[in-house]
């Protein structure tokens, strides 16, 4: 595949389990409501490997060759 739709596809990724994650914490600090550590273990995970996934996958730019 191309590196800019991986990139894509990454950044696409971790918008969506970012914005799980956010609405996921939440329900861990409810008093009446029982929370799903695991759901937002497995979310934090996913946002953290899809934002690695676009930093390693963006297209090479003036930023890389320090300019």
């Amino acid at each position: 595949m191309n590196r800019t739709v991986l990139s894509v596809v990454s950044v696409i990724g971790a918008a969506v389990s970012a914005a799980a994650l956010v609405l996921l914490v939440p329900s861990l600090f409810r008093a009446g409501e029982q929370g799903h550590p695991w759901a937002v273990g497995v979310s934090a995970c996913l946002t953290v490997l899809f934002a690695a996934g676009a930093r390693h996958w963006r297209s090479s730019g003036s930023a890389r060759d320090g300019g």
